[in-house]
């Protein structure tokens, strides 16, 4: 049996390794002479010795861990006092990852994650820190694939096409998730980098500078301007980084993706173990009749700030040649149930009041705040045009979203937040149907369906305004 790379060590103990790591590095500094350090030694002595224990029980958590594969089976053995045995049938396999971290390369390190439907969510089943001439044997125990026009497919991502997929899915939302993040898991190093860089300080005069030139604009609202811009192009860099070098292919067994600048990613997908196909798109790619393309499976995209991309782009016109080599039961169909004709105004109510509101509050708030107004009147302008946006994909949801069932094939159409999703399963991967009714929809003969698709994080899809006597019929067809 094999076991995983040394470096191992220090992800066992790096619980620990923060309590003694920085005062023995503070100390160290002060190093000048020989005495210097003969009089640290004994004065931090017991901090040495606790550090050695810690590396000691990580040593020993390592040395008990060992895996390999044979007959068609991984084996996961580990615990030095109760000892562990893990066993995953290779042909129960949903997803394998492996990963070439930037940082470690130069160590040989690769990751190695398992995952086959079970376990935890958002987590691989198996997870490994091997060599790179280890990964051999996990590629071996992958079926090969299979070559020629007739078996397999290739898709390569040009750089144009990661780029606007990196535009597309890229927002000052997602960026602000990722540094929170950052800030909450470095803490006290982050707030250290703030001071150190004087960022805060720098802004302000940067914002004081850049307003000065725009005539009208208070410094404050450049700065939430300048936060915000910041954000979306470090959520762009991310994707570009992340999905660069893009490349799929599929002989209708395996899925083979690879991607990354930096970090690179190579995963096999199993294709009967694909839960569903969700073609994805905002309303710039709708109305320019472009997709992406992304596949719910278990163990792929689960990952925080990742986004389970099959193909980045795709025209309508390369559509239904490439996915029925992923999905082999993709087919589009016309929706069968779909909004009534006088739902309009419960697909744009909410953003419409929202519009509404926002009159007087910025009206109280300059009565309130009189120092401000400058500010207000920059704000009521700037929230107008994601809620006028917001309106307008409301308008378009309305006359897109539904759902259809076929032969075992059921296509849902629906919008959540700012992206159409457009979802294609077997009808036997529909766990749950849900149908609301509010008190109101008694008299109007409306009602809101809800599905949810088998999946290891719950993805419920919205039809909202269906007539109820048309979802019912709909439905029994998944019966």
């Amino acid at each position: 049996m094999l076991r995983e790379h040394p470096v191992r060590i220090l992800r066992y103990t790096r619980k620990y390794l923060w309590l003694l790591i920085f005062p023995i590095l503070r100390g160290a500094y002060h190093f000048a002479t020989t005495e210097d350090i003969f009089r640290w030694l004994r004065g931090t002595w017991i901090d040495l010795l606790v550090l050695f224990l810690i590396l000691g029980f990580g040593w020993l958590v390592w040395f008990c861990r060992k895996f390999t594969i044979e007959s068609n089976q991984l084996y996961v053995t580990d615990g030095f006092i109760v000892r562990r045995r893990r066993y995953m049938p290779l042909r129960n396999l949903a997803a394998m990852t492996i990963e070439h971290p930037v940082l470690l390369r130069p160590l040989g390190v690769s990751y190695v994650s398992v995952d086959a439907a079970s376990g935890l969510l958002d987590t691989a089943d198996i997870r490994l820190v091997i060599r790179h001439r280890d990964e051999e044997i996990f590629r071996k125990a992958i079926p090969h694939m299979r070559t020629g026009k007739r078996h397999s497919f290739r898709h390569a991502g040009g750089i144009w096409r990661v780029l606007l997929f990196s535009v597309i899915f890229s927002s000052g939302f997602s960026g602000a998730m990722y540094l929170a993040l950052f800030w909450f898991q470095s803490g006290r190093i982050a707030r250290d980098l703030l001071q150190q860089f004087q960022i805060t300080e720098r802004l302000n005069v940067f914002s004081e500078e850049v307003a000065s030139r725009l005539m009208g604009i208070p410094p404050a609202a450049v700065s939430i301007g300048l936060v915000i811009v910041f954000l979306w192009v470090f959520s762009f860099l991310r994707n570009v980084l992340r999905y660069g070098g893009f490349e799929m292919q599929s002989d209708q067994r395996i899925v083979f993706i690879k991607s990354g600048l930096l970090t690179r990613r190579s995963f096999w997908l199993v294709n009967r173990k694909i839960n569903f196909i969700d073609m994805r798109q905002n309303l710039l790619t709708k109305l320019c009749r472009i997709f992406s393309v992304a596949v719910n499976i278990p163990g792929y995209g689960n990952q925080q700030g990742s986004i389970p991309v099959c193909m980045p782009i795709l025209t309508a016109g390369e559509l239904n040649d490439t996915v029925p080599m992923l999905f082999p039961s993709f087919r589009l169909t016309h929706r069968t149930l779909k909004p009534t004709k006088d739902s309009w105004y419960g697909y744009i109510c909410i953003p419409l009041y929202a519009g509404l509101c926002v009159f007087p509050a910025i009206y109280f708030a300059k009565r309130f705040f009189p120092s401000f107004s400058d500010l207000f009147d920059f704000l009521q302008l700037m929230l107008f045009i994601p809620i006028v946006w917001k309106i307008i994909i409301q308008i378009v949801s309305f006359q897109t979203t539904g759902m259809s069932v076929s032969e075992g094939r059921i296509c849902v159409r629906y919008c959540e937040w700012t992206t159409f999703h457009t979802i294609i399963a077997d009808t036997d991967t529909v766990v749950k149907v849900r149908i609301e009714r509010q008190f109101w929809h008694f008299w109007t003969g409306k009602c809101h369906v809800v599905l949810q698709f088998q999946s290891e994080v719950n993805r419920s899809c919205h039809l909202w305004c269906m007539n109820y006597q048309e979802a019912c019929e709909a439905l029994e067809a998944l019966l």
